[in-house]
């Protein structure tokens, strides 16, 4: 069987992407379009700056950020009576690099999610720091955003039995957020500190 390799050139300009490590976003050294390397398409991509100095290393973790909407039909619970949420409508936050461990994914895209990052100064590059690589898919994105609302979910008060619901992930974008890694990533934005 032959394998045919071809090269993944830019929707926009043309050029050849180079590839530096593994990474499912490119972004074109020509043009600056970023390209979701899966479906070699143009992909909507902002970058927040930095807004504090420490001393640390600074690197830009990319996230994924999904319009999330679901619906709670039933829920049993027991040993707590109260009424809990029903659902809603909100942007999920994900972070996309697999070197993080799974706890910590969860816990950061808790803390966005619960409170977005706000006065979110964008940039048209990543300046003097490194870009983490990407490497969650968009599907595997969702996936995450659902296990992130079923642990909002099993944290509450009382032991849940039973979870009847709806649940939709929509992509909207990747956001690369300025974190500073000092043993561990913080985050670099004002009110994560």
């Amino acid at each position: 069987m032959a394998i045919k390799l071809e090269a993944l050139k830019c929707p926009k300009c043309g050029s050849i992407l180079k590839a530096r490590r593994r990474d499912l976003v490119y972004r074109c050294e020509n043009c600056g379009t970023f390209i979701y390397a899966p479906t070699a398409k143009e992909i909507r991509v902002r970058i927040f700056d930095f807004e504090e100095i420490m001393n640390a290393r600074k690197y830009y973790m990319p996230f994924l950020a999904y319009h999330t909407k679901a619906e709670i039909y039933r829920e049993d619970v027991r040993g707590f009576m109260a009424s809990r949420g029903m659902g809603g409508e909100w942007i999920t936050y994900i972070p996309a690099n697999t070197s993080l461990p799974g706890e910590e994914i969860v816990r950061i895209s808790k803390m966005l999610t619960a409170n977005p990052p706000k006065n979110k100064n964008e940039v048209d590059s990543f300046r003097d720091a490194t870009p983490l690589s990407l490497d969650i898919t968009i599907e595997e994105g969702e996936k995450l955003a659902e296990f992130v609302f079923l642990s909002y979910e099993v944290d509450r008060p009382g032991i849940l039995q039973n979870l009847d619901y709806s649940f939709e992930a929509r992509f909207r974008e990747i956001i690369y957020m300025p974190v500073y890694y000092n043993g561990k990533y913080i985050l670099a934005l004002r009110g994560y500190r």
